[in-house]
């Protein structure tokens, strides 16, 4: 009998990192060229300005690039733009964003990066003049990485801004703490935004509407709830159909020093539905492994399967071959479910000696794994062999392993 031997593998589920990852639709998220407070006598005002870098990791495409300046505090439908070209494996820098490229003068807000093939983009927004000890001025900022439209939280959906602090009035106290919101759906939502304590405990409670592509900030002040140290806050689109990115920023009231605040993410997966997948096959009483299986399926539907499986025959059992290619694809039920059938002879060498029937029904689920049944029936078995006539029925279970 031809025996094949299938390799079973642990399907790793993938959560995301803590990263700057490519794409192509990026936003940072905080962003501006504009005077900002004025402080002292005679007077000094922080100059806000942005740093952008855009990277293109390909080292064969040249990767096209459109910026969108998304003003502050109103829907960005008609947006002001601008194109860039980034040769393969270059780094543009641009040393103040808002106005070079983009134009705009004297207006906060976010950026968009979209391209044709993934790039990596990130910013610095800066005051540009910080009276140094060493004389002159200086610049203090934040980073900001471009974050992916694809984390942003939708209608249901929540994250936290954690380690942020208001311990007195602006003008006096040690730490203060902004947060906002960017819209990136083109979509109006609500965000429900509650101030809590380091023991979980809600201090304020307020809700923010947004437009389509508006960017918002906020002192945490405004959501209420006092002064106090080690506050969360936690954001909930809880209307709507946009989608918001949000974020948050701790700074040192004594020397203007700013901290960025990430947004948390919720550990995802990425579900496949095409590719390869590989799992094993249990004994009819489901305790112990007794074969392997693998199913092609593409976008059309199952295309086949590979597969060895424990046959009893009385006393003994043989490990026999259940492959078979479909003729055409066998399309998935709305549900994920399939069920395809094979009648394979086996032979001693020189002649069959019986022939079984497999069934082999199963559903892909919506993350990303298959469970389902394997039936053999058994027939033709004569002398030695009449004891491998019969039906069998065991379960299987496969998860994605790879691309095919």
């Amino acid at each position: 009998m031809k025996i094949r031997l299938l390799v079973l593998c642990l399907v790793l589920v993938a959560t995301q990192a803590l990263a700057v990852a490519p794409g192509k639709d990026l936003y940072l998220v905080s962003v501006g060229h504009a005077q900002g407070a004025c402080v002292g006598t005679p007077a000094v005002c922080a100059q806000w300005r942005t740093g952008m870098w855009i990277y293109n990791p390909s080292t064969t495409e040249t990767a096209h690039v459109t910026l969108y300046f998304l003003e502050r505090n109103k829907e960005n439908s008609a947006p002001v733009q601008q194109a860039v070209t980034i040769a393969p494996l270059e780094t543009k820098e641009y040393l103040d964003a808002v106005l070079t490229p983009l134009g705009v003068d004297g207006k906060y807000g976010g950026i968009r990066a979209t391209s044709d093939i993934d790039v990596v983009v990130t910013g610095r927004i800066y005051d540009e003049n910080v009276p140094s000890t060493k004389g002159g001025t200086g610049t203090t900022g934040q980073f900001f990485g471009g974050l992916s439209a694809s984390i942003a939280i939708g209608n249901g959906q929540s994250s936290d801004l954690i380690g942020l602090a208001q311990d007195a009035a602006s003008s006096s106290g040690v730490w203060r703490s902004n947060f906002g919101f960017q819209e990136t759906a083109g979509q109006t939502c609500t965000a429900q935004v509650q101030r809590l304590d380091g023991n979980g405990n809600v201090l304020a409670t307020k809700s923010y509407d947004l437009k389509g592509r508006e960017q918002k900030q906020f002192a945490i002040t405004d959501i209420g709830g006092g002064f106090g140290l080690n506050n969360r806050l936690k954001i909930t689109v809880t209307a709507g159909s946009g989608k918001i990115l949000v974020f948050g920023s701790r700074i040192d009231n004594k020397t203007g020093d700013p901290s960025t605040v990430e947004m948390t993410l919720a550990p995802t997966t990425t579900a496949h539905t095409t590719g390869l997948f590989d799992g094993i096959v249990f004994t009819s009483d489901g305790l112990l492994i007794d074969g392997g299986v693998e199913t092609a399926i593409a976008a059309a539907g199952l295309t086949g399967f590979s597969g060895v499986s424990g046959l009893p025959c009385g006393s003994d059992s043989y490990i026999v071959d259940f492959s078979a290619t479909a003729a055409t694809p066998i399309s998935l039920g709305g549900d994920g479910s399939f069920s395809v059938q094979a009648t394979i002879p086996y032979t001693d060498g020189s002649s069959t000696v019986f022939t079984t029937e497999w069934t082999l029904a199963g559903t892909l689920g919506a993350d990303g794994a298959i469970h389902g049944t394997l039936k053999s029936v058994t027939s033709g078995g004569a002398g030695s062999w009449l004891a491998c006539n019969g039906t069998v029925e065991r379960t299987w279970r496969a998860g994605w392993t790879q691309n095919q």
